[in-house]
């Protein structure tokens, strides 16, 4: 599901000057939606103290969708490039997790 949404966050990159609004917001609450899965299933068991990073971000990019949608193609790029890098990131780091656990 991450690959998925990575190629998409690239496809609305080269499109960018092309997306609505609506388009724009869409991509975000999937962003948004990944994260929070990524939390429920991939950090379940890990002590809330130590998810605070994820669930502030969550709830930041929550409050501040209008805000992120109405940003200039620029300054939504760059936001575009960091949710890819962490999506990329969250994702190699839960396959490898994963890797280890099977490993006997």
């Amino acid at each position: 599901m991450a690959t998925a949404l990575i190629t998409e966050i690239q496809q609305a990159q080269t499109r960018l000057p092309l997306l609505s609004r609506a388009d724009r917001a869409a991509l975000i609450v999937r962003i948004l939606r990944e994260l929070k899965t990524h939390r429920r299933e991939v950090l379940a068991n890990v002590p809330a103290e130590r998810c605070v990073w994820i669930d502030r971000l969550i709830a930041s990019v929550s409050s501040t969708i209008p805000e992120i949608v109405n940003m200039l193609d620029a300054e939504f790029n760059r936001v575009l490039s960091e949710f890819e890098k962490l999506i990329a990131t969250l994702d190699d780091i839960s396959h490898t997790e994963k890797r280890s656990k099977t490993i006997h």
